[in-house]
C-alpha cells in the first residue's frame, strides 16, 4: 500500500511550503460582475444632494400637504455634530 500524501490549500501555497518560491499567487478568476441597482446611491451621493437652502416648491405648499410640511427641513442627522454625551 503507497502512502499517498494530502494536499491541502492551492498550489501556489503548497509551493512555498515544501520549499519552492513564489512570487506571489496567480490572479483569482474573476468574480461574477452583478449588474447593481439602477438607482443604487452611497451615503456620500446621497449626503452631497441636500442643499440647506433649498425650499419647499411652491406647487407643494397647499393644504394638501401642509399637515406634513415643515417651514424649514431637518439636517440630515450625518451632518449633526454629536453631543458630549452621544460622543462618550
Amino acid at each position: 500500500m503507497a502512502a499517498e500524501t494530502l494536499n491541502f490549500g492551492p498550489e501556489w501555497l503548497r509551493a512555498l511550503s515544501s520549499g519552492g518560491s513564489v512570487a506571489s499567487p496567480p490572479p483569482s478568476p474573476a468574480m461574477p460582475k452583478y449588474k447593481l441597482a439602477d438607482y443604487r446611491y452611497g451615503r456620500e451621493e446621497m449626503l452631497a444632494l441636500y442643499v440647506k437652502e433649498n425650499k419647499v416648491p411652491e406647487e407643494l405648499q397647499d393644504k394638501e400637504f401642509a399637515a406634513i410640511l415643515q417651514e424649514e427641513p431637518l439636517q440630515p442627522l450625518a451632518l449633526v455634530p454629536l453631543t458630549e454625551e452621544e460622543g462618550r
